[in-house]
């Protein structure tokens, strides 16, 4: 199983319109492509003087389809946040396999 990973600080000012923004726009705009079977959300437990953040795992059992939305979808995606967010969330992307 392969897993996309999106970490996501977010500046807690925003945090709430953001969560909106991420179940109404971000996430279907994700299961739209149809690379991945499952999608989850976190949130993170952080120290009161952190930023709220958050970790979506997106799974797919395909190498295939992970490297078709990093080719088709990946970058249209991570541009909608910076378009809409700016510096009030900082991400960064991982991808894993999962061996157990």
């Amino acid at each position: 199983m392969q897993v996309y990973n999106i970490s996501f600080q977010i500046n807690e000012a925003v945090e709430l319109i953001w969560k909106e923004w991420m179940k109404e726009n971000f996430i279907p705009m994700i299961q739209a492509t149809g690379c991945f079977e499952e999608i989850k959300w976190y949130q993170l437990t952080v120290n009161s003087d952190q930023e709220p953040t958050y970790t979506m795992q997106l799974f797919t059992p395909h190498l295939e389809q992970l490297q078709a939305y990093h080719t088709l979808h990946a970058t249209t995606h991570l541009e909608q946040i910076r378009l809409n967010w700016g510096e009030k969330c900082f991400y960064f992307c991982t991808q894993m396999q999962i061996v157990n």
